[in-house]
C-alpha cells in the first residue's frame, strides 16, 4: 500500500497529544481526531483498536463492517459492556436466543475477573467468559458477512485483556438495517 493515511481517534486529550509526539516519527503523518469511531466519515480499509474498552469494541466493530473494511480489535473492560442506543446486547441471534439481557450482564461482569489479584481458578472462569462475549460479537459479524477469528495475544501481559478479533468481509452485508443520527448524515 502506497502513501498510508493513518487516522487516529481517541476521546482522551492525554492519548492523542502521544499520538501526535509518536506520529511525527511515522510515515504519512497521522491525523489524531477526537470522538467516537462512528464519527468517521472517510473511507478506510483497515480498523484497528486497542484497549477498546466495553462498547467500544462494538463501535469500532460495527463502523468497520459499515464500511466493509477488515478490523483487529483487542476488546477491554468487560464489565462496561451495556445497552446503549446503537447497541443492544447479546449481540447475535444465537447469544439472544440463549441468553437474556441480565444473563448477558452476568457474563460480561465475570469477563473482568481476570486481574492478577484474583485467584488462578477466578481468572480462568473470567478469561472463558471473555471469550463468549467476543464469540457473540464474533457471531454478530459473521452474520454480516464477515469471516472473524478470535485469538489470544501473547505474551500475556501484551494487553490487559490480551483477546483479539480480526474479520474481513467475505460477502455484501445484507441483513442489515443501518440507522444513522442527524449528525452522522451531515
Amino acid at each position: 500500500m502506497d502513501n498510508p493515511v493513518v487516522i487516529l481517534i481517541e476521546n482522551k486529550e492525554e492519548s492523542l497529544d502521544k499520538a501526535r509526539e509518536r506520529g511525527r516519527s511515522w510515515p504519512g503523518q497521522p491525523a489524531p481526531h477526537p470522538g467516537q469511531p462512528g464519527l468517521l466519515h472517510r473511507t478506510f480499509r483497515i480498523g484497528v483498536a486497542l484497549h477498546a474498552c466495553g462498547v467500544a469494541t462494538d463501535m469500532v466493530v460495527e463502523r468497520c463492517i459499515r464500511a466493509r473494511a477488515a478490523f483487529v480489535v483487542s476488546p477491554c473492560c468487560y464489565g462496561f459492556v451495556q445497552n446503549t442506543v446503537k447497541f443492544s446486547f447479546p449481540r447475535s441471534k444465537k447469544f439472544q436466543e440463549a441468553l437474556s439481557y441480565k444473563e448477558h450482564m452476568v457474563l460480561c461482569r465475570f469477563a473482568d475477573q481476570t486481574a492478577a489479584e484474583h485467584p488462578p481458578e477466578r481468572r480462568h472462569i473470567g478469561k472463558q467468559c471473555m471469550g463468549l462475549v467476543d464469540l457473540d460479537r464474533s457471531w454478530c459479524a459473521e452474520a454480516r458477512g464477515y469471516s472473524v477469528r478470535v485469538m489470544t495475544m501473547e505474551p500475556e501481559s501484551c494487553s490487559p485483556k490480551n483477546n483479539m478479533l480480526v474479520g474481513t468481509a467475505t460477502r455484501p452485508d445484507t441483513t442489515a438495517v443501518t440507522t444513522t443520527t442527524a449528525a452522522e448524515e451531515e
